[in-house]
């Protein structure tokens, strides 16, 4: 049984905590931190856990093996950094931090300490997404020519005092938004040789709301993002995934609710083969957030190393959008490799 501290009670804390404590038979939720004290106690209380105010009280006085930071970005690099210190297990939400360096040095906490680590890049682990990778992988429709990532959304308004609105702490949607699909190409193709990217600026939403990024590969690959929260309120969550490839195209899209609360519904994929043929498959319905806690315990439990959503990958998705921002600046190309 591996005990669990949530930090962060917010959006996300929550739905990590439901996955732990409703949905994982092996793990147990034992602490909640968040310095507000409601929100908190109010956690703490659905769970069965003990609160905490205080992130240095509870390394100190929690009994867990694994943490879980759910906080805004802008705090990660010292909670991870603490939490290696303290030899802790550590499971990061995306983004893994604000810049390169910073994600830097949660890898070397993590390696000096030798805990294990993983990035909340859920995309890894989503079932149309791992299809869809296995369609490329196996080269079942040839060669791969083009990657289409789309991910909209209204402009998350439960955050706690804001800090999403200002772009020193949480990116603007260019980040934490586009960072997901950014991630997800790298998974197949790796990272671009260059990066182009457009947007829009909007400092009341944190700075670049939405991007479109188109990537260039060295065998001819393109990958295309399209991702932001510049959206108004009322927008629905939509995902796109399309991939072009020598001999059909493969297609999902998925449009419900403000945000996650309905990801639970299916929506087909669809593939259009070369010779005429149109062929839908409803993907596996299990929650990606459940699947990946289930890798991450699984890989603790058996002593297995991580080898998806590292703290890496989570550095090198971010390179990457850092990039596209940097591109989006100053309107012009940016070198990857």
């Amino acid at each position: 049984m591996k005990k669990v501290a949530i930090v962060g009670a917010g959006y996300i804390g929550k739905l990590h905590a439901d996955i732990l404590c409703n949905k994982i038979e092996n793990t147990c939720v034992t602490s909640i931190m968040d310095n507000v004290e409601k929100k908190g106690r109010d956690l703490a209380d659905k769970t069965g856990a003990v609160y905490y105010k205080d992130f240095d009280t509870m390394l100190r006085k929690a009994d867990v093996d694994v943490i879980a930071i759910c906080t805004p970005t802008f705090l990660h690099t010292e909670m991870v950094v603490k939490a290696a210190g303290a030899k802790k297990d550590i499971f990061c939400e995306k983004p893994l931090a604000l810049s390169v360096a910073d994600a830097e040095k949660m890898i070397t906490a993590a390696r000096n300490n030798k805990v294990n680590v993983m990035a909340g890049h859920v995309l890894r682990f989503w079932p149309v997404y791992v299809k869809v990778k296995e369609i490329i992988d196996s080269r079942e429709l040839g060669k791969t020519y083009h990657i289409y990532c789309e991910r909209l959304v209204a402009f998350p308004d439960w955050a706690e005092s804001g800090w999403n609105r200002e772009e020193g702490l949480g990116g603007g949607g260019a980040l934490d938004v586009q960072i997901h699909d950014i991630d997800y190409i790298i998974s197949i193709l790796g990272k671009p040789d260059f990066i182009n990217s457009q947007g829009t600026y909007n400092s009341a939403f944190g700075g670049w709301a939405n991007m479109v990024t188109n990537m260039g590969f060295s065998d001819g690959i393109t990958g295309c993002v399209q991702a932001g929260w510049g959206l108004p309120p009322g927008f629905p969550f939509t995902n796109v995934l399309r991939v072009v490839c020598e001999n059909g195209t493969v297609e999902w899209t998925f449009r419900a609710g403000k945000l996650l609360e309905k990801r639970d519904l299916n929506s087909p994929m669809v593939i259009y083969k070369a010779d005429g043929t149109i062929l839908e498959e409803t993907p596996d319905g299990t929650d990606a957030f459940l699947i990946q806690w289930k890798y991450f315990i699984d890989c603790l439990e058996s002593d297995r190393k991580i080898e998806n959503a590292t703290f890496e990958d989570g550095r090198n998705a971010l390179e990457v959008v850092l990039a596209a921002i940097k591109s989006a600046k100053k309107g012009k190309t940016v070198k990857i490799k």
